[in-house]
């Protein structure tokens, strides 16, 4: 009992350390805002082979031209940085909507949950900003193909070992970076944060 106690508390301080270590700044020049829609193409595309079904949705190539992760949610394409109002409106009616004091910026977040994930936001010049996704379960994935349930092996064999520390592996691209945390080596968490500057 002990053992697990002391385990499931070194995983939530490495993703408390981690999240205070990131989504606390960023560079903001030379981004795009990025909703986009695919319905052209009606692509959502498969990941990785041994994964829930429920979590191909997610699961769709990046856009090439993306300097930053992203997270894709049917056709919609959510990158950090980008104006929020135009992605709030494209994913539809959350399941909820509520305030909490940023962490990273003056200020509150303004989170939005919806099936499998959050949308955090924050005000920037007096519009809102995306900030952050947190996928929350399997039902959703990264469009590499990365999800809730995965084996950190399957993690790595798609990301590589970039900035692994005990728990956690934090993969940087442009002004973001995807936070993995694990639990026995399984992902229990997979948040998407702003680069601390």
């Amino acid at each position: 009992m002990k053992k697990r106690f002391g385990r499931i508390l070194t995983v939530a301080c490495v993703a408390s350390m981690a999240l205070a270590m990131t989504a606390c700044g960023g560079k903001e020049e030379g981004t795009s805002a990025a909703v986009s829609t695919e319905a052209a193409t009606g692509s959502t595309g498969s990941a990785t082979e041994g994964k829930t079904e429920g979590a191909t949705e997610g699961a769709t190539e990046a856009p090439a031209s993306s300097a930053n992760w992203v997270f894709k949610k049917g056709d919609v394409t959510i990158e950090l940085y980008a104006p929020a109002d135009p992605v709030i409106q494209a994913l539809g009616n959350p399941q909820e909507t509520y305030e909490a004091p940023s962490c990273a910026f003056d200020g509150m977040d303004v989170i939005y949950k919806y099936p499998g994930y959050e949308v955090l936001t924050y005000a920037k010049d007096g519009s809102a900003v995306i900030s952050g996704v947190v996928l929350r379960d399997d039902t959703v994935g990264t469009p590499e193909g990365a999800y809730i349930g995965m084996t950190k092996a399957d993690v790595e064999k798609i990301y590589g070992k970039t900035a692994e520390s005990v728990g956690s592996l934090q993969v940087e691209k442009g002004n973001c970076n995807l936070l993995f945390i694990f639990d026995n080596d399984v992902v229990t968490s997979i948040q998407y944060n702003l680069v601390q500057q």
